[in-house]
């Protein structure tokens, strides 16, 4: 069969892909991009009720309930990751809906609530761990697991998260034409994700020739919903770079397994006919104690690439840390870059992380 692609969905805004009425659908909501046309994601009663499951599932899977007191830190308007404010109670912790405030905020509210769980984005948790970690917050705080999504991050990431807060990270997969959040999860042993696959069949297929890839191919993640009644969709290719991966796990679960978002295939630039991921600068960034894990690249001129990256405060030996980051960059990527080293604060934006700014004039 066919694919399905978002191209055929945004010729199709706002209520094209609906296969049912308006009258039937309990809730609409709307990717997180923040440029052009958003993709509008349907629900019936019975898709929200399927997600719920789902997201407890999530939740339930990684150790978060009765016992827990959980915070939610996402946009609580059209973002599919509000879905964890209604999920938590059910999966038996209690909920403090907080919503989108300060990674500050967000900390005082932790510390003093004796929050013990709570749903970010990767980026956005970066700036509280820092923040805990600079202020000499982390011990005073009670947090035991997080789950992560929405952004690609890296195993570097991944550390500075939790021994800046103290606590257990989960990667977390959705799609929001796909239903958003509930797709795959981490399990504990955190070796891949698990996919519901009582609810998505999945498949990884060659970019290019759209062949069928086998377990430890890496190319792009193509997904049918198998029981979405608003807004079902087949052979939905999501751009996501992944590996499929043995089913088999340590924790009991045998259902198909991708790896981590590798990154996207609308993310991957091209720098002097080498394919670049950002994740493959965040893992360099995020390895360097000296530096907060914001960074920025800069794309100018015809191929001039800048890597803008946050030093934290009181840190003296700049040129050497700039010789490393950008030594160890090429090592990585085999790509020369200028390193512009800026002050803890200095990179600025609104809900996801902007990592690619091209200024180059093609």
């Amino acid at each position: 069969m066919p694919f399905t692609t978002k191209q055929d969905l945004l010729s199709s805004y706002p209520y094209g892909s609906l296969a049912v009425g308006l009258n039937e659908l309990r809730l609409i909501l709307s990717s997180s991009g923040t440029t052009g046309t958003p993709i509008l994601t349907f629900y019936t009663e019975k898709d929200y009720e399927l997600w719920m499951e789902r997201l407890v599932r999530n939740l339930r899977l990684i150790g978060i309930g009765k016992g827990d007191l959980f915070v939610n830190t996402s946009n609580q308007g059209l973002f599919t990751g509000r879905g964890y404010t209604d999920a938590a109670p059910l999966a038996g912790a209690v909920l403090i809906p907080v919503g989108p405030a300060s990674p500050e905020k967000h900390l005082k509210i932790m510390m003093e609530l004796e929050v013990t769980s709570f749903h970010a984005i990767p980026s956005f948790t970066v700036k509280m761990a820092n923040i805990a970690k600079g202020s000499g917050l982390t011990e005073k705080l009670k947090l035991r697991k997080a789950i992560l999504g929405a952004e690609s991050w890296s195993d570097a990431t991944r550390k500075r998260i939790e021994e800046g807060l103290n606590i257990d990270t989960y990667d977390n997969y959705g799609v929001a034409e796909l239903g958003g959040p509930g797709i795959a999860i981490e399990c504990p042993a955190k070796d891949g994700l698990h996919v519901w696959a009582d609810h998505y069949f999945i498949e990884v297929i060659d970019p290019e020739t759209g062949e069928q890839l086998s377990i430890g191919e890496e190319g792009e993640l193509v997904i049918t919903t198998l029981t979405r009644e608003a807004m079902p969709l087949i052979r939905y290719r999501t751009g996501d770079i992944v590996e499929l991966m043995p089913s088999e796990c340590s924790c009991g679960l045998k259902t198909p397994k991708i790896s981590r978002i590798k990154g996207r295939l609308d993310e991957m630039i091209k720098v002097r006919g080498i394919g670049l991921y950002p994740k493959a600068i965040d893992e360099v960034i995020s390895s360097i104690p000296e530096l907060t894990g914001e960074y920025q690249i800069i794309l100018s001129n015809l191929d001039d690439i800048t890597v803008r990256a946050e030093v934290r405060k009181g840190v003296k030996a700049i040129n050497e840390l700039k010789n490393t980051l950008k030594s160890k960059i090429k090592e990585v990527t085999m790509l020369n870059v200028n390193v512009e080293l800026v002050e803890e604060g200095a990179i600025v934006y609104q809900g996801k992380a902007r990592r690619v700014i091209d200024l180059r004039r093609l």
